[in-house]
């Protein structure tokens, strides 16, 4: 059964460009809802191609007031490597930690790190904004190469000292070929983008030149955030559909909600 989404053309078939772990999760969620999925692997993540900085700064991490953590990706290489340290875990005293989303939060306390704060939107922007002045304002943020270089400078507007450091690295999958479209996409009426690396990665990989407008035109665009909707837009997408809050469940949700409003007609 198809599913009628924001007034547009119905939806069955749904494109998903996370990494490998990520495509599985998201798959079995959106088969859960009616939905059937089409993974296209379009990112992995690395360690970063020199730790010594961010090595530095865990070896130091009672020096800071606030550990910032802005995805459950960044949660996982950040244990991975205080195990590979031999740095404790948890620890008592500095410093406090922030997460970006109940993802993140769960992803670190499952490694054993107490987290004292989320901001109440899944947004960098609204953690700057939100992240408590009284404990101190010595930084240190753990992150993807390809983070947004505004959210470190909206703290430091807000009177934080920040210390920005990659703790992953975002890298393209191979595609299927320089001049040649993806066949799995042929008949996918959706695809969902959880990041703008996705988008990037997508298009140039997975999507010659030549029939890129057919695909921006074609495909409804579902992005986690607005974030990844400007990046989706940017590429040409011109229809774009941003669940309010922005994480991976109220996503499927959305596409959910659309299914059995389709199947009760």
């Amino acid at each position: 059964m198809k599913a009628q989404v924001a007034g547009s053309r119905k939806v069955t078939k749904v494109v998903i460009t996370r990494s490998r772990k990520g495509n599985a999760e998201l798959a079995r969620s959106l088969r859960a809802v009616g939905l059937e999925p089409i993974p296209v692997d379009t990112i992995e993540f690395l360690p970063p191609e020199d730790w010594s900085s961010v090595d530095a700064s865990l070896r130091a991490l009672g020096e800071f007031d606030w550990l910032l953590i802005t995805s459950p990706t960044g949660a996982e290489f950040f244990a991975r490597r205080m195990r590979e340290l031999s740095l404790a875990v948890p620890w008592s005293g500095k410093p406090a930690v922030a997460a970006v989303g109940e993802k993140t939060s769960a992803a670190l306390q499952r490694a054993g790190t107490k987290v004292d704060f989320v901001p109440t939107q899944y947004l960098t922007r609204v953690l700057a904004e939100q992240l408590p002045r009284g404990r101190g304002n010595r930084l240190l943020v753990l992150r993807a190469d390809v983070g947004d270089p505004e959210f470190a400078a909206a703290l430091e507007r807000g009177g934080f000292r920040v210390t920005d450091l990659t703790i992953y690295r975002t890298s393209p999958v191979a595609g299927v070929g320089e001049g040649a479209t993806d066949p799995a996409l042929g008949d996918a009426d959706a695809i969902v983008f959880a990041s703008p690396s996705a988008v990037e990665a997508f298009m140039r990989r997975h999507v010659p030149a030549s029939a890129a407008s057919e695909m921006t035109n074609r495909l409804l665009a579902v992005c986690i955030g607005p974030v990844t909707a400007k990046a989706a837009r940017d590429r040409g997408f011109a229809r774009i559909l941003t669940p309010k809050t922005h994480t991976i469940e109220s996503l499927v949700q959305e596409l959910g909600k659309a299914t059995a409003r389709r199947e009760a007609e």
